[in-house]
């Protein structure tokens, strides 16, 4: 453990990727084009940027530095012979282990990165060297000899990777505003998305965007883009879950997490954790500050957002892991005239509609978090997924999962735990369970009244019920691949890189393994994780019994506030009644429920901010960035230009 805290020197960076290929001849130069769309990414690294020109490919690259601070860390990075190029972003925690291997078969780096690691991975063992990677990435890699484009996300899908097809060329980019400041790429709503989004909430879970024809390579997928062709995306990865055999489930937790903490320490720039009071938050820091004491440093720093509403504030819970861990903290109190203020920014950064306004708190502890020198930060998600936290998922699926085992005894034993635990009644828990055993068609879906009933609304996705079908269902549909790019989004845009120690793929594999009375027993969840950090987390947190998951005052400043007013008058506009998705009436009586007593704060917040994307990002005629610090501002005097040279070039 001690040597994984000592080999934080020069490694590589987190950054922004962006490019294109032609995928027909005659095109004109695309230098110009793919130099705009790095530049919309200059906020995911403002410490340097580069291009690389091998017609029919260029590839672009923004650089934000963590370690191997020098110019060896430069991209685009080609290999010694010239004939690999790659544009890379994220963080391969194992790369050390990966370059002696190499040494030994008689490769050569000129760097101490992981960067030069993945294109030497790549060399020696093709792609099929990204099983051996344990990391967050997303990259493009040209091979001249074969005249390919090869691209790869990670297993969880940390980092983003989109792309789409116009005027002949494939462009991919970090994010989708790189793709759509072109005015070739059109800007449509796809609709099918926008309602999974305003009925059921999700969005991520799927290979579309709410952009029509822009794409997501999905998480543990990897293509080949090629002259004339765009290949499907292949899984490279498929979730598997571990043989934890009779050995002890926390002790294995436990190590796991401690190393994984050790690996994302590793950092020639400071480092800080997010602290919400939560069991995940809590147990990263003080792993983290445990690990740091052990070599003689102090504490990472901690960041905590607060809420003025105290049932839902969580700061005695950060306090008490504070008293053990003596670290520096950093509050933050999100307020609703904030949020208004700095919507369109926000949804900017984001591309896409997002589930909550929390998340707007969630973005201005990111803000605060840089503000106060830090550059690396660790968070608790991830969690929830690995040891079902969600507990309108874990309940009803174990209570389920065990009567099918014939092991009525003990879901009898947590049926009576939940009640006294968390207030819960029998009937509730059963009923709960046994709809989970009912056909899928004999759960009737009904359309909200406030949904147009002229759209058709998408098929759901497929019943999760078991234990093992809701974890596999909340790591690979929703809701994990939606905070992946919520996360994402939020650091990237203050510069900022998030690690997640709970999504090393041994932790999410470890806890597809654990038995159902490791997850729940006496009426708590991740019974696991619990156990795991007895005697190193106070018992306030470790006991606790409720779960809450990161919120913010929002369904207060719907019920109360201006952004209710807000609301209002958004939804009795004359631009919200022209859309084909609402029906403006049904929601203005929602809002009226919702301040009369009802709890309806999703509902009002998905059709608020669907409606303020499309004017941000849809109904201009010319899409303009947003962010006037950033240099995405000279995106369209780039494409202005491309587009001009072009014309000169057709004309000829």
């Amino acid at each position: 453990m001690e040597e994984l805290l000592r080999q934080g020197e020069d490694r590589d960076v987190v950054c922004g990727i962006a490019g294109t290929l032609d995928l027909q001849p005659g095109l004109g130069s695309a230098e110009e084009l793919a130099a705009g769309m790095t530049d919309a990414l200059a906020h995911r690294g403002p410490d340097d940027a580069g291009l690389f020109v091998d017609p029919p490919v260029v590839l672009g690259n923004r650089r934000l530095s963590i370690l191997d601070l020098s110019a060896a860390g430069h991209q685009p990075m080609g290999s010694e012979d010239g004939n690999v190029w790659l544009t890379y972003n994220g963080e391969i925690y194992n790369y050390k282990e990966l370059a002696q291997e190499l040494r030994a078969s008689g490769h050569r780096f000129r760097s101490q990165g992981d960067t030069e690691v993945v294109l030497h991975a790549y060399l020696e063992w093709g792609p099929d060297f990204l099983s051996r990677l344990n990391g967050m990435f997303a990259f493009a890699l040209w091979d001249r000899r074969r005249q390919e484009l090869f691209c790869a996300r990670d297993r969880f899908g940390v980092k983003p990777f989109y792309y789409t097809v116009a005027g002949g060329r494939f462009r991919f980019a970090s994010e989708i505003k790189a793709l759509v400041l072109d005015p070739e790429v059109e800007r449509r709503p796809n609709d099918a998305r926008i309602l999974d989004f305003l009925v059921r909430g999700l969005s991520d879970h799927t290979e579309e965007t709410m952009f029509d024809g822009v794409y997501q390579l999905p998480p543990a997928s990897s293509m080949t883009v090629g002259s004339r062709r765009v290949g499907r995306p292949t899984p490279w990865y498929k979730l598997e879950s571990a043989d934890l055999g009779d050995a002890s489930a926390s002790e294995i937790v436990r190590e796991l997490l401690t190393d994984s903490v050790a690996l994302r320490l590793r950092s020639d720039v400071p480092v800080g954790t997010l602290l919400s009071g939560g069991l995940d938050s809590s147990s990263v820091t003080v792993l983290a500050s445990r690990l740091r004491r052990a070599q003689g440093a102090e504490p990472p720093e901690s960041f905590t957002s607060r809420s003025r509403d105290p049932r839902i504030d969580e700061s005695r819970y950060a306090k008490s892991v504070l008293e053990i861990t003596g670290s520096r903290n950093h509050e933050i109190l999100p307020d609703e005239r904030g949020l208004l203020d700095e919507l369109d920014l926000l949804l900017w950064y984001m591309d896409e509609p997002f589930h909550t306004a929390t998340t707007y708190a969630h973005w201005k502890l990111m803000e605060l978090t840089r503000d106060a020198g830090i550059t690396v930060v660790l968070d608790g998600s991830g969690g929830d997924e690995a040891f079902v936290g969600y507990h309108g998922l874990l309940y009803p699926s174990v209570f389920f999962t065990l009567a099918r085992q014939g092991r009525l005894h003990e879901m009898v034993r947590e049926l009576v735990w939940r009640r006294r635990v968390n207030g819960v009644t029998l009937r509730r828990s059963a009923s709960e369970a046994v709809r989970l055993a009912l056909p899928h068609r004999a759960r009737a879906f009904r359309r909200p009244a406030w949904v147009s009933p002229e759209l058709p609304i998408p098929p759901r996705p497929l019943p999760a019920r078991t234990l093992r079908s809701h974890q596999r269902l909340g790591i690979a549909v929703s809701p994990l691949p939606m905070h992946n790019r919520e996360d994402d989004r939020s650091s990237m845009s203050f510069s900022l890189e998030m690690r997640n120690p709970f999504l090393d793929y041994r932790i999410i594999e470890c806890g597809l393994g654990i038995k159902p009375q490791d997850l729940l027993r006496h009426g708590l969840s991740k019974w696991v994780l619990r156990e795991a950090m007895h005697g190193i987390l106070p018992e306030a947190v470790v006991e606790r019994p409720d779960k809450q998951g990161f919120t913010s005052d929002d369904a207060d400043w719907l019920r109360r506030g201006e952004l209710g007013s807000e609301l209002e008058a958004v939804f009795q506009s004359r631009e919200f009644a022209a859309r084909p998705y609402f029906r403006p009436d049904a929601l203005v009586a929602v809002l009226a429920a919702h301040r009369a007593g009802g709890d309806f704060p999703f509902t009002l917040w998905r059709a608020y901010v669907v409606e303020r994307w499309l004017r941000l990002f849809i109904d201009p005629p010319v899409f303009r960035p947003v962010d006037t610090r950033s240099p995405a501002v000279r995106v369209q005097d780039r494409v202005a230009r491309y587009e001009k040279s072009r014309s000169a070039t057709a004309g000829q």
